[in-house]
């Protein structure tokens, strides 16, 4: 029995229910260590949450409960915990939809707890209906509705086990209020009344921890090992898995002993340090394969954002802990099922058992990567520091001063939450990242307004954010999204700064290519708006609304001065907001593709600003320009702002 809350002078049950079976959910998410959970309250779950806190759960309170399903899946990632969320019924669970399918799709462990409608209004117009069932299905693992209070401890555990298999994912519980209230339900009922089995602490102090994973066939490794050696031109590709795994080490040795060069994606970034001499980056992974033989995928998830399903990849071999994630889209030489940290290690175990030597030509391959990776980064360099005086500010010399200033103030040990649609065209191959886990985004879901939430479960998570505080890279229309819980972050403390990059809305430069200056191409009754927010609107003044300390910068002189000042305040537990203006005739790099040129094809072209035109004339190559009598144009450069002349029809 839990022990009496101080100050109580009668053991609990004289003038309570107890003990109550809304306690059960407390004990078991105890029993599978959670020490912090972050969501909404609301009456359908507060016989649920107010034991969690009197058992020495820390509920972290948001504003919106996609924030906490973020902070949740952040908090994951950094810890490598299950993260755990609650939502209330009705708009509380609906609200969380959004974010729990990024973290569907991002394959990050998470339990949820949501209210559920009283039985027996199933399908009415009760007091706010809910039907996470059907409503999370094809976002989760599995979400399942729990009636009977005697079963839930079986299903968290449940919850728990099968969120940790990889490929990991979200579990939802769905609580119905009229279940978890009401009169005394004795604990040893668990046993004999619910039908199912329930084992307390069933792995002992591992419960609540990943299942180990599984080796891989020895016949397998050895054979990988050779065609690894019989191979000119090898590359590894780390991804996702290798993070959950904790393999970083074991990749540094094997590539160290292989002598290969090694990518990292999304969060298996820096599983081998970005400055360590056999890293190359993904934003010349085009060049490095046109020369590979032989590509290794390690606990990698190959999907549209790699290009395309793995396009015009060489052969590969591919190594996933899940069958599921082993790629049919790829041209594969071998597949090897098992864990990457335990498979790396039995590679490094053949390689000193047999004094397996590479080859000497993989010296000439090596250092014809890394001039690659010095010219790209050179040019990287130069490339924003032509901008460094645009004004407004230039998101690429943003990007440079930011990562410029993590370097010399912390080493680039910062994590970086990147949320928004044009600074996530600039940013990334900024970053030098050092351990894996350190640059976090939306994965295949790539939405907005994750940032806010995924910097509080990261800083929450990572006790050393102190000494390098969190950065968020957002866009001013995913703060728009969920910025209020920015409030959330200076409540408790947190080492972030928010950097906003304010152009006035959602995918302004698109304004400047395809509509004109004044909106020309849409109807006249949207002209006076067209599709931007306000101007300028002043962000960092949340400063004076919820006191974190605030930054405007126009000025592109002024962005280390007030990121340096923003960053010791973050260091002393004052979340901070930098609200910088950036040129909004700016879009992101990838835009300039086929694709998204094809996107803005119903507009006439006579109505399209000069850029506009300069794009399809260019892009899209269907239209027969010639008989047309349409004269080539220069194709644009995806980094130059639009000049006033480029935005006339």
């Amino acid at each position: 029995m839990r022990k009496n809350v101080e100050g109580e002078k009668e053991k609990l049950g004289k003038r309570e229910f107890y003990p109550n079976k809304a306690a059960f959910v407390s004990e078991e998410l105890r029993d599978h260590g959670v020490e912090i959970a972050f969501g909404v309250h609301g009456g359908d779950l507060w016989s649920i949450i107010d034991p969690m806190s009197r058992d020495g759960i820390r509920l972290i309170t948001v504003h919106h409960e996609q924030t906490a399903v973020y902070a949740a899946e952040a908090y994951s990632k950094v810890t490598g915990k299950v993260g755990v969320f609650y939502a209330d019924t009705g708009p509380g669970a609906a609200n969380a939809a959004s974010a729990i399918q990024q973290a569907y799709l991002s394959c990050s462990p998470l339990v949820g707890i949501v209210g559920g409608s009283m039985p027996g209004q199933e399908k009415y117009y009760g007091l706010q209906p809910n039907f996470s069932t059907e409503m999370f299905k094809p976002i989760t693992k599995w979400t399942v509705r729990i009636e009977n209070e005697y079963a839930v401890k079986h299903y968290i555990s449940k919850a728990f086990k099968d969120a940790h298999t990889y490929p990991k994912g979200p579990c939802v519980l769905e609580l119905p209020l009229t279940s978890y209230v009401g009169y005394p339900s004795p604990q040893s009922y668990v046993n004999t009344i619910a039908g199912l089995p329930y084992q307390e602490k069933w792995r002992g102090d591992e419960t609540g921890k990943p299942i180990p994973e599984s080796g891989g066939d020895p016949i397998l490794v050895e054979k990988m090992i050779k065609k690894l050696w019989e191979a000119k031109n090898p590359v590894v590709f780390a991804g996702d898995g290798v993070h959950w795994s904790r393999a970083s080490q074991k990749l540094i040795e094997f590539a160290e002993l292989a002598r290969i060069p090694v990518c990292g994606r999304r969060i298996g970034r820096g599983a081998i340090p970005e400055v360590h001499p056999l890293h190359f980056s993904s934003h010349i992974h085009r060049k490095v394969l046109a020369d590979c033989d032989l590509m290794v995928t390690i606990g990698m998830k190959i999907g549209y954002f790699d290009s395309t399903f793995g396009r015009g990849w060489p052969k590969c071999i591919q190594i996933n802990e899940s069958p599921e994630h082993i790629s049919h889209t790829v041209d594969s030489d071998m597949i090897v099922p098992g864990g990457p940290k335990v498979i790396l290690n039995q590679m490094i175990e053949h390689i000193k058992a047999n004094n397996l030597t590479p080859p000497v030509e993989r010296g000439a391959w090596i250092e014809k990567i890394q001039l690659l990776q010095m010219d790209a980064d050179s040019r990287l360099d130069q490339r924003a520091t032509r901008y460094k005086d645009n004004n407004p500010i230039h998101h690429g010399w943003l990007s440079k001063v930011v990562w410029d200033t993590c370097e010399d103030l912390y080493k680039g040990m910062n994590r970086v939450i990147i949320d928004g649609y044009t600074i996530s065209g600039f940013i990334p191959p900024m970053i030098k990242a050092r351990y894996s886990g350190q640059v976090l985004d939306a994965s295949e879901h790539a939405g907005v307004g994750h940032g806010i939430g995924m910097a509080i479960g990261a800083a929450l998570g990572d006790s050393e954010s102190k000494r390098h505080p969190v950065i968020a890279m957002m866009g001013d229309a995913g703060v728009g999204n969920s910025g209020f819980d920015i409030e959330t972050a200076l409540r408790y403390k947190l080492p972030i700064v928010y950097i906003i990059t304010n152009n006035d809305g959602w995918l302004t430069g698109m304004k400047y290519y395809y509509y004109g200056k004044n909106w020309d191409a849409m109807g006249a009754q949207d002209r006076p708006q067209g599709q931007e927010f306000l101007h300028d609107i002043r962000y960092e003044k949340l400063s004076q609304v919820f006191g974190v300390h605030g930054e405007y910068v126009t000025d592109p002189g002024e962005l280390r001065p007030a990121l340096e000042r923003s960053l010791r305040s973050a260091e002393k537990g004052k979340t901070a907001v930098m609200n910088v203006i950036v040129d909004p005739t700016i879009m992101n790099p990838v835009t300039h593709s086929n694709a998204y040129v094809a996107g803005f094809n119903h507009i006439p072209w006579d109505d399209l600003p000069k850029r506009g035109k300069a794009m399809r004339r260019n892009y899209y190559k269907l239209f027969p320009w010639d008989e047309a009598g349409e004269p080539e144009l220069p194709r644009p450069d995806n980094w130059a702002p639009v000049s006033e002349e480029d935005m006339e029809p």
